[in-house]
């Protein structure tokens, strides 16, 4: 099982909670982190293949969602 730091654990639930694809700002702004922090660890996890990027059409308009294939792994990792 993949370790994470409980930062991403957070971003990955609010991610996982959300009910469509979320933006690296709408994280920050439910979380209080900041953009730069928030897009680090996203940019990570989409790195471990939890995450997918939906390409907007600017960088600040792309949007993220867990990876179907990993859910079950996500779901074991955010509890």
């Amino acid at each position: 099982m993949l370790k994470l730091s409980k930062k991403e654990i957070r971003i990955l639930w609010f991610i996982r909670s959300s009910r469509h694809k979320t933006t690296i700002a709408e994280i920050a702004r439910g979380l209080g982190y900041t953009d730069a922090e928030v897009e680090a660890f996203v940019e990570g996890m989409v790195g471990q293949k939890l995450l997918n990027r939906a390409q907007g059409s600017s960088p600040s308009e792309n949007a993220y969602y867990t990876n179907p294939e990993k859910r079950e792994e996500i779901f074991d990792l955010i509890g």
